[in-house]
């Protein structure tokens, strides 16, 4: 293959993957209300970022992996609609299908189980410190 080639289309690749991260990152604008001290906030401390990573953590799992799992999935299915003649075709979309969907649940379970965790874990008045990572 011509290495001109495989220049442009990395080089497409990349614009394309920027053109559609810029936005997602923007839209990832995720404060927190503290160092401010001329408009009256606080200055920010070691709670603040806490909050500040769980706000990202929830952000990265509920803004940007369930569009994307979405997205894989109705590009596995549309896989599966096309190639229905096509064995092959066929059993890679179920194989994608079956990786998209145990990424994803790998991931909730994942959330879930450390929050169930630190949930049995911690006395009231922690629970009460970190409630906000239990909304």
């Amino acid at each position: 293959m011509n290495m001109k080639i495989i220049n442009q289309k990395t080089f497409a690749t990349i614009l394309a993957v920027g053109f559609f991260a810029v936005p997602v990152f923007v839209w990832a604008q995720v404060g927190i209300p503290c160092g401010d001290i001329a408009a009256g906030q606080k200055m920010c401390g070691f709670d603040d970022l806490i909050i500040l990573i769980n706000n990202i953590i929830k952000f990265l799992m509920f803004k940007v992996a369930v569009p994307l799992a979405a997205l894989g999935f109705m590009f596995m299915g549309a896989k599966l609609v096309i190639n229905q003649n096509k064995e092959g075709a066929w059993t890679e979309a179920k194989a994608g299908l079956g990786y998209i969907a145990t990424g994803f649940f790998m991931m909730l379970g994942a959330y879930i189980l450390i929050k169930t965790i630190l949930f049995a874990l911690l006395s009231n008045d922690q629970v009460a410190f970190m409630q906000f990572m239990f909304q």
